[in-house]
Parts: structure tokens; sequence; C-alpha cells
């Protein structure tokens, strides 16, 4: 039996099959998946330090995914999580002031247009986790 470690993976989307979709390619690659569609639920049940990589949608209900990341980073004692931010929108507009904050940094955080192919997936989440 292999000991290497897993690596587990959140994701946030509040659309349903989207996150669904997801957790069922990442596990098929051998990731641990939690998957929430509610915001206000990942943040009830985070454990800090526990994911390798969160996959976040932007816009989300009551909280949109910039909220909810830096939510994650304060919990997690301001540890700087690995994320990936994916989105439908192809301008962030009223959002632009979290995406300066939380700018793309190489092998920390990362934005991804919906529709994400398997192979876009995959091959950004290896690049982070590895």
């Amino acid at each position: 039996m292999s000991t290497a470690k897993r690596r587990r993976i959140l994701i946030v989307d509040d659309e349903r099959d989207v996150g669904l979709t997801l957790k069922v390619v990442l596990e098929t690659y051998g990731f641990v998946v939690d998957n929430f569609t509610d915001p206000v639920v990942a943040l009830k049940n985070f454990k800090p330090n526990l994911y390798d990589l969160f996959i976040i949608d932007i816009k989300m209900p009551i909280i949109n995914g910039f909220e909810l990341y830096s939510e994650f980073k304060s919990v997690s004692n301001n540890q700087s999580p690995k994320a990936i931010f994916v989105t439908a929108l192809s301008e962030l507009g009223s959002y632009e002031n979290y995406k300066k904050c939380l700018s793309p940094k190489l092998g920390e955080r990362h934005f991804i247009q919906k529709p994400i192919s398997n192979i876009q997936l995959l091959n950004q989440v290896y690049s982070m986790v590895n």
C-alpha cells in the first residue's frame, strides 16, 4: 500500500452540478474532495490546515468567493492557502478591489473562467499541489 499523502481539496460552488462535476473529476484522479454549495455552511464546517487547495466560485450569495477565501485565511492564522477562483464572469467588475488584494500569485492563487475543461482543471490543480 502506498504511503503517499492523498491531497485534499475543498470546493465551494453554489452551482450544484459544477461542484459535483469538479469533485468527480478530481476524485477520479486520486484527490480527496469536500464539496459545498453554500459558502456559509462551508465556513461553518471549515477545518484549518486540512486542505491542500481551495477551488472557490467567485459569485455566490451571501458571501462571495473572495470574502470566503479571506475568512478561510483568517481562521488559518493568516497563512496563504492555495486557491483557484472560478467564475463565469468575463469581467470581474464589482470584484475589482478583491481581485487587487488577491491577485494571482504563481503557485498560490489562480483564476479560471467557466466552463472549465477537465484538462485545464487537472493541469492547474497539479501545478499547485505538487
